[in-house]
């Protein structure tokens, strides 16, 4: 773990910010994290983050650089390069605080419809690290032919969030059994419903419909036996 002690040794002259930012393209790169994500789960501004990586900022502070290397189990000596990363690091495997796991429930498609009416019994979960309404849940792709989506992808939905132009949305028409997925689409004031599947019509957002959330997240290949755990979500 990275210390103030580590301050001794360390430069700020331009061939090591090089290589910081090197090495922490290649840390995030490994473990698949955005500077947005990365900056919800050390508090340092994704804007630091993204400065860092373009090299835009070339003198971070310590309070930037510590929470980086603790982060990704380095030294502040090894995330700038004054010492090579260590070869026995699990790439792209780093701990996560347990505190900022969260558990979703997984719905079926019809309770989306009055949830969270139907809160308060039994529902597998799924876990997330972003932090969503009370009232967030998950649903399973069960089709085989929606674009850039396969069968048993996880989408994780917040009904508090408010459905901006191409956003994926939930989508409820009076009459129909189980709501779907839409890309909700604006033009000149008027919203339009694009459906996932391709070849399909785009409709007109009328008084008939009801988005019940947008999509937040998704996990894609799904694994039931491992990303879905068995507990009472109340």
């Amino acid at each position: 773990m990275a210390t103030l002690e580590d301050q001794e040794e360390l430069t700020q002259d331009m061939t090591t910010f090089d290589k910081l930012c090197d090495n922490l393209n290649l840390l995030m790169a490994e473990a698949h994290i955005s500077a947005d994500e990365l900056s919800r789960r050390i508090g340092i501004p994704a804007s630091t983050i993204k400065k860092i990586r373009n090299r835009y900022n070339p003198n971070p502070t310590l309070t930037t650089l510590i929470p980086l290397a603790n982060y990704f189990t380095v030294s502040l000596n090894q995330l700038v390069g004054l010492e090579p990363l260590p070869d026995s690091r699990r790439k792209g495997q780093y701990k996560q605080p347990i505190e900022s796991i969260r558990n979703i429930p997984v719905i079926s498609w019809h309770e989306a419809i009055s949830w969270p009416n139907s809160k308060g019994k039994s529902h597998p979960t799924i876990n997330t690290s972003y932090e969503y309404s009370k009232n967030a849940y998950a649903l399973i792709v069960e089709e085989e032919d929606w674009e850039n989506l396969s069968q048993g992808t996880a989408l994780i939905i917040d009904p508090s969030i408010k459905p901006e132009h191409r956003d994926f949305a939930i989508a409820y028409k009076t009459g129909q059994p189980i709501p779907s997925l839409k890309q909700l689409l604006y033009d000149e004031g008027q919203a339009y419903l694009k459906p996932v599947v391709h070849g399909y019509n785009i409709t007109s957002l009328s008084a008939d419909h009801s988005l019940l959330g947008v999509v937040v997240e998704y996990k894609k290949q799904l694994k039931y036996g491992s990303a879905i755990e068995q507990t009472t979500e109340m």
